[in-house]
């Protein structure tokens, strides 16, 4: 298999973090027994973080079954629709850095519907080469059909899924200001040959 950009196993490793980290509500020592038992705040997920920024900054990669590996401490998580949601998102908005700034200064000066085109060739891009996702732009909206990915070889009910559905309504509102509805249309999990999904102008958008 090809490697994998670095920041999708980074993105997924924070959002354990993040999700594992106390509410500071006053517990003190019991919020610290708590704090040792959870997988986000220990010594070596933080390790590989720091380990993972590193190659994010020189757009490095890592190996499939390593990005893999990291996927599926979330598949075994009873949370893990929401540790993906939130690692999507992280993704996305790493993936939105990459996009230059002259790009990013025409789509900002482009009127109406030229500007969205724009932004969703851009927001197709960045897919295709940070979230490894098939992005495509088909009358207006945009399109992805994946066959394969990382979230469904982690957790093949679907589950994982809810990685790209969270990072592809990023990247639009990161890349576009686009507050856009994505749908997962058809699902490996569910019986499908692959997943599709389509995002759209939601209603009331302008």
């Amino acid at each position: 298999m090809a490697p994998v950009p670095a920041l999708l196993p980074l993105s997924i490793l924070e959002a354990i973090q993040n999700i594992d980290t106390p509410q500071d509500d006053g517990l003190g020592a019991l919020e610290d027994e708590l704090a040792s038992k959870r997988l986000g705040l220990s010594p070596t997920v933080a390790a590989q973080v720091a380990r993972y920024r590193d190659q994010v900054k020189s757009g490095g990669e890592v190996p499939d079954d390593e990005a893999l590996a990291v996927f599926r401490l979330v598949g075994r998580r009873p949370d893990a629709a929401l540790v993906y949601a939130d690692a999507g998102r992280r993704a996305a908005r790493y993936a939105a850095k990459r996009l230059g700034t002259g790009t990013r200064g025409m789509i900002a000066a482009a009127p109406g519907r030229a500007g969205v085109a724009l932004a969703l060739r851009a927001v197709a891009r960045l897919g295709r080469r940070w979230l490894l996702a098939d992005v495509r732009v088909s009358d207006g909206r945009l399109r992805c059909e994946m066959p394969d990915s990382l979230g469904w070889r982690a957790r093949d009910d679907g589950t994982g899924c809810q990685f790209y559905t969270a990072a592809f309504a990023e990247l639009l509102r990161q890349v576009g200001g686009l507050e856009w509805s994505v749908v997962h249309e058809l699902c490996r999990g569910r019986g499908d040959r692959d997943c599709l999904w389509r995002a759209m102008r939601a209603e009331g958008y302008e």
